[in-house]
């Protein structure tokens, strides 16, 4: 971003224009990419992809009965992909800064526990018996093939290197040896995220297709040919608490979207209102404009096209899965094929932008 100007007295720049930046180009598919993916690997299917975002329990108990009524739903609709992002657990939870974390054993006691085998039990554990409940329920003993991605949040205490932006996927403890740390809690190692129970649970076949997928806060990743970006830091409010503005017609989120977009970044602002750690600036960067970008904010949610150049970005706020002691929202996608006799008429190598807004169906619903 730059501003034009002029400095005719010497005291001041008066702006007479701001540059506010140009998006980069977006990846396209040829037609015959596209024939394939949607027309013969998703046989006509449209994709549905469900994105939610934390808390994901109340911050009255770690319970994460919220979670669990949004899992419960996946057993009947069994998207194609859910994105998840943090904070799993929440530091900032009134339990969990007091160092108050605990699970119930059987003779109706309770026992402290580490924020890891926090996770395990209670995000782990519902994922596996989700996969394990799916499997039992399948009248022909099929397995549930939904894919979850995993983003981690400043807020999450489990996050190796700790609350600084850009940060690393979720992973197991540093430290942890399989081979010699004790177990606890069924067999479930001490620092280790649990996640590993998760891509076998429901299983009988032996099948090796992963299923867990932890990225980096933020994140560009593709499912089939749409083109996510998405950062868990909640950047639209605090540009939003940053800005200066006056007499704009535009709707204020969207604008403040764009800015994402036509800068290219993920957190456009200087001076940060997070820890930035400037020496991994470039991974804040997106190495292209994603088809949708997602950024959870606990202002209001929308769903809304942004144009860039010659074409659109959706954009999404899921809002938060859990506000207080309530329930909160989250956002279900259909992404519908384009048209198969379309395509076929195509050239096989002319290359097509992905119009992800245009066939797209997006409701943001309560929990």
């Amino acid at each position: 971003m730059c501003v034009e100007g002029g400095n005719l007295s010497g005291r001041k720049l008066m702006a007479s224009k701001i540059h506010d930046g140009v998006a980069l180009p977006k990846l396209t598919s040829s037609a015959d990419a596209l024939l394939q993916l949607q027309h013969v690997g998703m046989e006509g299917r449209p994709t549905s992809v469900i994105v939610a975002a934390g808390p994901f329990t109340t911050s009255d108990n770690l319970d994460y009965e919220p979670l669990q009524d949004l899992l419960s739903h996946l057993l009947l609709d069994a998207p194609d992909v859910v994105i998840l992002t943090g904070p799993f657990v929440d530091l900032l939870h009134p339990n969990v800064a007091q160092g108050d974390m605990s699970l119930p054993l059987e003779d109706g006691s309770s026992m402290a526990v580490t924020p890891e085998v926090l996770f395990a039990n209670r995000v782990a554990g519902l994922l596996e018996q989700l996969y394990e409940d799916y499997y039992h329920n399948s009248a022909d003993g099929r397995e549930l093939e939904t894919q979850f991605v995993l983003v981690p949040s400043l807020d999450d205490i489990i996050v190796q290197g700790g609350a600084v932006y850009p940060q690393p996927p979720l992973m197991d403890c540093i430290n942890f040896n399989k081979s010699t740390s004790p177990t606890i809690l069924d067999g479930l190692e001490i620092g280790t995220l649990g996640l590993h129970h998760v891509e076998t649970a429901g299983r009988k076949d032996g099948s090796s297709k992963k299923r867990i997928h932890c990225v980096s806060n933020p994140c560009t990743f593709q499912i089939n040919e749409v083109v996510f970006g998405i950062t868990s830091t909640d950047v639209i409010q605090h540009i939003c608490s940053d800005e200066t503005n006056a007499r704009l017609s535009e709707k204020r989120l969207l604008r403040v979207a764009k800015h994402l977009i036509k800068q290219a970044c993920y957190y456009p602002l200087f001076p940060p209102s997070i820890a930035l750690d400037y020496t991994h600036r470039v991974e804040t960067l997106m190495p292209y404009t994603p088809d949708v970008l997602i950024v959870p904010s606990k202002l209001n949610v929308f769903v809304e096209p942004v144009e860039c150049n010659t074409s659109n970005c959706l954009v999404i706020n899921p809002g938060w899965l859990t506000k207080g002691t309530t329930g909160g929202t989250y956002a279900t996608m259909t992404i519908y094929p384009m048209k198969r006799d379309t395509l076929e008429q195509m050239d096989s190598d002319v290359l097509l932008d992905h119009n992800v807004h245009l066939r797209t169906k997006v409701e943001i619903k309560r929990i």
